[in-house]
């Protein structure tokens, strides 16, 4: 088969000649997977994609995450109980989960790196998931400040480590997900004695050398691969552990990590055989991808919905973007069916709420008589209307504010991306067309973009986000008062109540009520957030191998990939 990268691509024959010497320096691994550098490795200060893949394929938590039903299974535990009022699990650690270097994993082993992820000085992105058991909150509140003073002792967290087989914790709140997390890099253990010699020693960071745990020949990992070797900006090599307690699931004995940050090297590197798996290619070329893979002609392109939104951010704090009725009138002015046809073109969705509405399904909890209960959003401002009515009704709320759309322009900031700067010329169009608005766009570099955000110094800025576990909190609570994520400068005290009101509450229906309430308050009272599409991702495995699918949470686990027969 020709591919159409081969042609879009095209190389001058002594470049691709000698790229390819090079790439062939090392012998090949079984697998290779083409990724940025991670940053880190250690699970509990990896936060990007690519960095909690490794992290997945080299430690294993309690649980794990089904490669095709994305439903939480026994891991590192082979079975759990769970008290009556599912506020207590108690989780019996497998009798030969070991250790790559050959020691028993234990309770403690959790305990301990539990503890550690709640050191704020551990720096770890994700310890708030922490927070679902009692007492973790506090603890890390205790050690956020300087004084030591008013440290809680560890003991006052409810984790408790029997014997070695045993693990106890005691819920603050009904956390229907609770397995799910489980399975996340932040609840994976850490072989005490090797961060004991390198990173976090009677409870304190040992900045000079933390990194050193994770180079090859000092990590000791539980999961299906070790790390066998890692030469910076070229490759990371991962083996199989053959320690590993279930073997059988682990299908190849060698995987590459082969690093770069150009997604046209990535690809070359596919099409030459070098490189058998690429994710979330270049909008341009995954656009051209759909289009074969539609047609019949480009069976190894795999796209789906993701658990994922884009939207912007507004600066609620800025005029005239302080006036919710300016805020409505910017989203009933957007065509967002338009923008999916014409602009981004992969079958996204367009939103007009804040929660994947695809992923719905995945998010069903059950009834004490076992009768499936389901999220229902709400429907979003504007929605149903005809393109004639919001723009009638956009135009009357930017009227009654007052706001004369030639005082000043509206700025839009987003990172450089080919793909973030058509989506925002097809918005700056469409405000100028039926609003009026003038509107300039900015490009700015990440480091920088981020700090003005945080430090609220935008009107309109460029988002997405990725739900971290199957519930609806992974998106709503980021829009809380206190949240860290919110940088909106919006704050709604009906909106924190009702978020409150569902993460202390106890059944699923009520739960569902109290989010539903929160999403309407978000996405059409307030709209300190303008949501434009649920997004969806891509990659291209290589038709040698399966073991994976495409799925919600983009989750592919390295030990599911073998060979096809």
């Amino acid at each position: 088969m020709i591919r159409t990268l081969t042609i879009l691509l095209l190389l001058p024959a002594a470049l691709m000649l000698g790229w390819l010497a090079f790439g062939s320096r090392e012998p090949r691994a079984d697998f290779v997977i083409a990724a940025e550098e991670p940053r880190t490795i250690d699970p509990h200060r990896a936060s990007w994609l690519n960095e909690l893949q490794i992290a997945d394929a080299l430690f294993e938590g309690l649980t794990r995450l089904n490669a095709e039903s994305l439903q939480p299974e026994p891991a590192t535990a082979e079975s759990w109980s769970i008290s009556g009022d599912r506020l207590s699990y108690r989780f019996t650690i497998r009798e030969n989960a070991r250790w790559s270097n050959g020691d028993p994993v234990v309770a403690e082993h959790f305990r301990f790196a539990w503890l550690r992820a709640l050191d704020p000085a551990v720096e770890c992105q994700y310890a708030t998931m922490l927070f679902a058991i009692n007492g973790a909150a506090a603890y890390y509140a205790s050690r956020a400040n300087a004084d030591p003073a008013d440290d809680l002792p560890a003991t006052s967290v409810a984790i408790r480590a029997d014997d070695d087989r045993h693990i106890e914790i005691a819920l603050a709140h009904s956390t229907p997900y609770i397995l799910d997390l489980l399975a996340f890099p932040t609840f994976f253990p850490v072989h005490p004695p090797t961060i004991q010699r390198f990173a976090y020693r009677d409870g304190v960071v040992l900045r000079q050398t933390r990194h050193l745990w994770t180079r090859p020949g000092n990590i000791v990992c539980n999961g299906p691969y070790v790390l066998t070797d890692w030469k910076f900006k070229s490759r990371l090599l991962l083996s199989r552990n053959e320690q590993y307690h279930d073997l059988a699931r682990v299908g190849l004995k060698t995987v590459e990590v082969y690093i770069t940050a150009d997604p046209n090297v990535a690809l070359r590197g596919y099409e030459s055989g070098r490189v058998d798996f690429v994710r979330d290619l270049p909008a341009n070329v995954a656009q051209t991808l759909f289009a074969e893979a539609r047609a019949g002609r480009r069976r190894d392109f795999h796209v789906g919905d993701r658990f994922a939104t884009y939207f912007y951010r507004v600066n609620c704090r800025r005029p005239p973007l302080d006036n919710a009725a300016f805020r409505q009138a910017l989203s009933l002015a957007l065509d967002r069916d338009e923008l999916c046809a014409r602009v981004t073109r992969m079958g996204e969705t367009p939103a007009l709420t804040y929660v994947p509405r695809g992923s719905l399904s995945r998010m069903l909890r059950k009834s004490a008589d076992g009768t499936p209960l389901a999220y229902h959003p709400p429907e979003g401002f504007g929605a149903g209307w005809s393109k004639a009515r919001r723009i009638e009704e956009a135009r009357s709320l930017l009227a009654s504010t007052g706001f004369d759309p030639q005082s000043r322009p509206i700025e839009m900031m987003f990172a450089p991306n080919p793909a973030y700067q058509r989506v925002a010329e097809a918005m700056a169009a469409m405000w100028e067309t039926n609003l009026g608005l003038r509107v300039v766009l900015r490009t700015i570099e990440g480091k920088v973009l981020s700090e003005r955000v945080r430090a609220l110094d935008y009107d309109l800025v460029r988002s997405d986000w990725s739900g971290d576990f199957l519930d609806p909190l992974t998106f709503l609570e980021m829009f809380t008062s206190q949240s860290g994520q919110n940088r909106t400068g919006w704050s709604n005290t009906a909106y924190d109540a009702a978020i409150a009101g569902a993460v202390s509450e106890g059944g699923d229906v009520r739960r569902f009520a109290l989010f539903s309430e929160a999403e309407r308050i978000l996405c059409e009272d307030e709209l300190p957030i303008l949501p434009l599409y649920f997004r969806r991702g891509n990659y291209l495995l290589s038709a040698r191998f399966t073991g994976i699918t495409d799925n919600i949470r983009e989750h592919f686990p390295i030990a599911a990939i073998r060979y096809a027969e």
